[in-house]
């Protein structure tokens, strides 16, 4: 469950002009243990998902969150406790172009790094509880289509 507030701070890319993103992450935790997937942006909307079967998929869409199992993409649950980290994610999503450097909750900073372009390219999160790297790349402009936000039917993301 300690991915479920981690892995929306992958999700920061938005602007005005609509723009859609497709990027690969790698999330780096303290203890060394890594793990990989990838998450898209448009508009208000955003996946975030995780390559092991074992682990799932985060959906935001009409301003609601959704968890689904990867193994079993038919069994899903509506995340509404616990959604400070997620909104504050959000926070960060409506701030593009014009991105902080960092971003405090209650209990945790998220500092953001950047490339020479002004593209996040990680972000950490720290506080008592963890320590996390999460490590942006490949990022890609192409166009998404709206089926990729749904929860049921969940549909596979195709490239």
């Amino acid at each position: 469950m300690r991915h479920i507030y981690f892995f929306i701070f992958f999700i920061f890319f938005k602007n005005t002009l609509a723009l859609e993103f497709f990027c690969k992450f790698e999330e780096v935790y303290q203890n060394g243990e890594t793990q990989q997937g990838f998450f898209l942006v448009k508009d208000d909307k955003f996946r975030y998902e995780y390559n092991s079967q074992n682990l799932y998929t985060i959906l935001h869409n009409q301003n609601i969150f959704f968890l689904i199992e990867n193994r079993d993409t038919t069994k899903f649950l509506k995340i509404d406790k616990d959604t400070e980290v997620l909104e504050a994610i959000l926070k960060i999503i409506n701030d593009y172009p014009d991105f902080k450097n960092n971003y405090y909750l209650d209990d945790a900073s998220i500092k953001l790094e950047f490339t020479s372009d002004n593209f996040i390219k990680r972000i950490a999160l720290l506080s008592d509880k963890i320590n996390l790297s999460i490590y942006i790349n490949d990022c890609e402009t192409p166009i998404i289509k709206n089926i990729y936000f749904s929860y049921s039917p969940f549909f596979k993301y195709k490239q």
